[in-house]
């Protein structure tokens, strides 16, 4: 079975081959280009959620330390530990560690001194996404005692 189309002119003719094709390469054409399309917003959608899983872990890695450190009234430092009270953090791989329980994946530094006996500096880094982007914060925290 041919398909059969009417020219300007009237007259009926056939498919070629020739045109066959040419009508399949458009179309696959098309559909390659629509496909490049959709990977490429998945991938954009893939890796903003990466930086926001890294900003993510960050921000309450960061709350939960200024958390305790406002409700306690003891604070010290020993060799890479921050002791707030009865909470330490420590750094383990890439995983803060909230006494032996996992605070936030993904952490690359954990910085914490005190330049001043009244005065906590904390930093938290985040491992980097695909780009080789870093996530930081950094706070100061004034102590009473």
């Amino acid at each position: 079975m041919f398909l059969r189309f009417k020219n300007i002119l009237g007259a009926e003719k056939g498919l070629t081959l020739v045109e066959l094709i040419i009508a399949s390469s458009l179309i696959l054409l098309v559909l390659s280009i629509s496909y490049s399309i959709y990977l490429f917003g998945i991938q954009g959608y893939l890796d903003n959620a990466a930086v926001i899983e890294n900003q993510s872990n960050v921000r309450i890695a960061l709350e939960h330390i200024t958390y305790n450190i406002g409700r306690s009234k003891e604070v010290k430092i020993t060799g890479d530990t921050l002791m707030v009270g009865s909470e330490s953090y420590r750094l383990s791989k890439d995983i803060l560690m909230n006494k032996d329980n996992q605070l936030a994946v993904g952490i690359s530094e954990f910085v914490c001194y005190k330049p001043k006996p009244s005065l906590l500096y904390i930093e938290i880094l985040s491992v980097p996404d695909r780009q080789g982007d870093n996530f930081s914060l950094e706070a100061y925290f004034y102590l009473y005692e």
